[in-house]
């Protein structure tokens, strides 16, 4: 339940933000780039600090705090008019929802058994497309009633489910901690340099990082820009900007709900490289149609390919990264996937002012492009340790 919350009060405000931040604040199209890379940059600074010192009731702790922190921020956007009162707010919210999704991804991987564990990371992925999939559902039927300003309260109800879900975690901690205790391996508490090197070594978990990182750049790309390109470009109204995202967010549903059986067909490695691939063509796509329904229908793919990296990435690094090491593995995964959101609006703000807003859409195929091919060198190099049996073996060992 807080995977669902804290992705529903985020996806709420998706769709509308970068139309708020231009059309109601009058703002120019290069300051909705800095709103959006704030909230990812501040989230992925979160990230890396929440990896080095979580654990137990203290994480839990912070989940409540954070979901407060979350739930607060969206009912104040509607009040103030201000770019810079609004990027602190963002930052705010930022610094909340790197916490809440460290937090949730931490307590899927650790506190069941290892023999469950794809199956509680795949379930707790796909509680985070039901949350994707309810946000835009709720902006879609809220702004031809309440308008954009006022659509952005429904964020906060969401938080509100959370912080109530954070409170009953909160009182189950001891049990909670017991689990984590049985997974956790004896082993003597490691340095960090040493924790990042081993963790960087890994090559499942640089498939997961490279594959990852270049998707959420497009993915940072699609939030600032697409509403806008839609509505402009496009001539979407604001209502079927937000439907947009609603059919986005339905297919990363559907291929989330089905990832447990695309695993048994498919390899976790191969599923982020052929992801990787067509985010490249997609993305290239999105630049050159000028047909409503074919860009909505190759927005719909991304999406399916959104549903299919994340959870195949959480999955790699589950079962090759050391459980004594998987909490600073999932704050590194989780950080670089804001770094991708936060810096896209950045490196495509100038390309967008000089070469309209399609450009942003070619500079992030380019850059998958290229992952694509580094990620196809790494499988064809893939070393022995790439075996799942010897990981469990070391693991044994130590």
């Amino acid at each position: 339940m807080t995977g669902f919350s804290y992705v529903a009060s985020s996806s709420v405000i998706a769709p509308i933000l970068s139309i708020y931040v231009k059309d109601v604040i009058n703002a120019p199209v290069e300051m909705v780039g800095v709103v959006t890379a704030m909230f990812f940059i501040a989230s992925a600074l979160a990230r890396l600090s929440l990896g080095v010192f979580a654990g137990g009731r203290k994480t839990i702790t912070f989940l409540l705090f954070a979901f407060v922190i979350l739930s607060i921020c969206p009912a104040l956007y509607p009040l103030t008019d201000s770019i810079a009162v609004l990027i602190v707010l963002r930052v705010a919210q930022g610094f909340a929802y790197a916490f809440i999704g460290t937090a949730s991804l931490i307590l899927a991987a650790l506190a069941i058994s290892s023999l469950e564990r794809d199956k509680g990371v795949g379930t707790y992925t796909a509680s985070l497309s039901l949350g994707l999939l309810a946000g835009p559902a709720i902006t879609t039927v809220s702004i031809p009633v309440f308008g954009i300003s006022n659509t952005f309260y429904f964020a906060t109800l969401m938080g509100l489910v959370g912080i109530f879900a954070a409170f009953f975690l909160y009182m189950k901690i001891s049990t909670i901690e017991r689990n984590w205790q049985i997974i956790g391996v004896s082993v003597k508490r490691e340095s960090l340099k040493s924790k990042i090197s081993a963790i960087t070594r890994n090559q499942m978990f640089s498939v997961a990082f490279i594959g990852n990182f270049v998707f959420y750049i497009l993915f940072g790309v699609l939030l600032a820009y697409a509403p806008l390109y839609a509505k402009n470009t496009l001539n979407f109204s604001t209502e079927l900007v937000s439907v947009l995202f609603l059919l986005y967010y339905t297919a990363t549903t559907v291929t989330r709900l089905s990832i447990g059986r695309i695993v048994r067909k498919v390899s976790k490695s191969t599923l982020v490289i052929l992801g990787t691939v067509l985010a490249a063509l997609f993305s290239f796509t999105l630049a050159i149609v000028t047909d409503n329904f074919i860009f909505a229908g190759i927005f719909a793919l991304i999406g399916a390919i959104h549903g299919v990296l994340f959870p195949a990435g959480s999955m790699l690094i589950a079962e090759y990264v050391q459980p004594s090491r998987n909490v600073f593995a999932n704050s590194l995964y989780l950080m670089v996937i804001d770094v991708g959101q936060g810096i896209a609006p950045l490196i495509t703000a100038g390309v967008i002012v000089q070469y309209g807003l399609e450009s942003s859409f070619i500079v992030s195929a380019a850059i998958s492009a290229t992952a694509a091919l580094l990620l196809i060198w790494l499988n064809l190099h893939k070393s022995p340790l790439s075996d799942p049996n010897s990981n469990k073996k070391s693991l044994r060992v130590q």
